[in-house]
């Protein structure tokens, strides 16, 4: 190995060291000094509503672009000749279009769901005493079945008796102490929601300026990147920015049209076989939708709790046409509207769900497949840019098959058909006889490596050669046991 190399290698390992070293010393840090978190909380407070505005201007810009392309059509060389004036009326005309488009849309869906959410949440409520009746019903039906199996009445009222007493010791020791705990989350979260109206109101002023000023952002941006980096590694930072750029995209924006459409559908679905509460459950199944494979579920739970209460038997339905609704969401109408933005496996989405949900909780759960994608994708640039100097194979689909790679020439050896279909068929003897042979090999390479300086003496070789002969027999006893079978 060149002193280069050793080089970069112990300038690697000690950046590594240094990397964890500052970022156990911050974590501690921030578990034990609360003066550090609660400046942490300002600023972050304080930037919330910077951090809203470039979220927004993220979701705004296909609009943007859309109607930037619209009027430079329309304008260039028609009406406007000078560019920078071209620009300017472009981009101004495009950003007001592009905020009322954004302000109309958000406008027209709560105009549309928040109505009906009350009415549905003022029938729920209305029908509490309905409920409530119908549950005294119910265990009336009860008290009749225990009587049909010769259950004695007051059996049946210890154990109602029991059931209340547990409720109410639940409710005296869990429920009561803690009334003022639930009372401040209740306060903090009706100020978490005033807040979130606040940053969402100076988000949108903000986005205005990110929008206007676009390009000379990332002009500053790129200047800093060149300016701390060398070349090679700048480049490498802006193709992956733009990668990033690309999945979030084309992630966030088709997983928001995904869920709308789901919505939709939901209820219309709901409103034809007569579902209670259709557009409530509608609202929480579309919502609950941009979660990838757990938001179903978790939009499910409650809504069979809201039709439980009113009608059994369509709680049942209900979690039917949802299992459905959502079999044609991730088959058919998931993979039309993203495409390859995500690039994962089931089993990639599955890992980046539960790993993101459980480092970062909801937001982790609804950005982790992003950012794991990014990740995903990056990896794979680099092992194939390495395999690509080392003059290998370096697609995916060559290694599916790929027994080894010659160290001489290079060149890939694949499995043969025989050898893939090997565990499926009996083994020959020649094939046995082979099979041992080359143990007998693998064993005295690896005696060689391990020592070098030594012989291996015969009689050694004999031990080895009864060792082979006594798993040929085992493997010649095993594949009888499995014929007469």
């Amino acid at each position: 190995m060149s002193d280069d190399k050793k080089r970069r290698r112990i300038k690697m390992a000690l950046t590594i060291i240094i990397i964890v070293a500052v970022s156990l010393i911050f974590n501690k840090i921030l578990n034990e000094w609360k003066g550090f978190r609660s400046i942490v909380s300002i600023i972050t407070n304080a930037a919330a509503p910077i951090v809203m505005g470039c979220i927004i201007a993220f979701l705004m810009n296909p609009f943007l672009v859309f109607f930037d392309r619209l009027f430079h059509t329309i304008f260039e060389d028609k009406l406007i000749k000078n560019k920078k004036k071209l620009f300017k009326v472009s981009r101004t005309l495009s950003v007001i279009l592009t905020v009322i488009s954004f302000l109309g849309i958000i406008t027209g869906v709560l105009w549309m769901v928040i109505p009906q959410l009350y009415e549905s949440i003022e029938q729920l409520v209305g029908n509490l005493d309905a409920y409530y009746n119908n549950i005294l019903e119910s265990i009336d039906k009860l008290y009749t079945k225990f009587e049909s199996f010769n259950i004695s009445a007051d059996k049946v009222k210890d154990i109602v008796n029991t059931v209340y007493e547990k409720i109410a010791e639940w409710a005296n020791k869990e429920v009561l102490p803690n009334l003022d705990k639930i009372v401040t989350n209740i306060g903090s979260g009706v100020m978490g929601g005033l807040r979130f109206i606040y940053n969402f109101l100076i988000g949108i002023v903000a986005s205005v300026y990110i929008m206007f000023n676009k390009e000379y952002l990332m002009s500053r941006g790129k200047k800093i990147i060149y300016a701390i980096f060398k070349t090679k590694n700048a480049n490498l930072c802006m193709d992956a920015l733009d990668t990033v750029n690309k999945v979030f995209s084309q992630y966030i924006n088709g997983k928001i049209l995904d869920s709308f459409i789901i919505g939709i559908i939901t209820f219309v679905v709901m409103s034809i076989v007569r579902m209670p509460y259709s557009l409530l459950i509608s609202a929480i199944v579309g919502v609950t939708n941009v979660i990838p494979f757990f938001g179903p579920i978790i939009g499910a739970i409650p809504c069979f709790f809201i039709v439980l209460i009113a009608d059994p038997i369509m709680s049942i339905i209900l979690l039917v046409l949802i299992l459905m609704i959502q079999q044609f969401d991730g088959n058919i109408l998931g993979p039309k509207i993203l495409g390859d933005a995500i690039g994962l496996s089931s089993f990639w989405v599955l890992v980046a769900v539960i790993v993101g949900g459980g480092i970062f909780g909801f937001y982790g759960m609804l950005l982790g497949v992003p950012v794991f994608t990014c990740i995903y994708l990056y990896i794979n640039r680099i092992c194939t840019i390495r395999l690509k100097d080392k003059d290998v194979i370096s697609k995916t689909s060559d290694f599916e098959l790929l027994k080894r790679i010659d160290e001489e020439t290079g060149e890939p050896i694949y499995k043969t058909p025989e050898e893939l279909d090997m565990r499926f068929r009996k083994k020959t003897p020649e094939e046995k006889l082979a099979a041992k042979q080359h143990r007998l090999e693998q064993k005295q390479r690896n005696h060689v490596i391990q020592y070098p300086d030594s012989v291996i003496e015969q009689d050694k070789l004999n031990k080895i050669d009864k060792e082979d002969d006594a798993s040929l027999d085992a493997d010649n006893k095993r594949d009888d046991k499995s014929d007469n079978k």
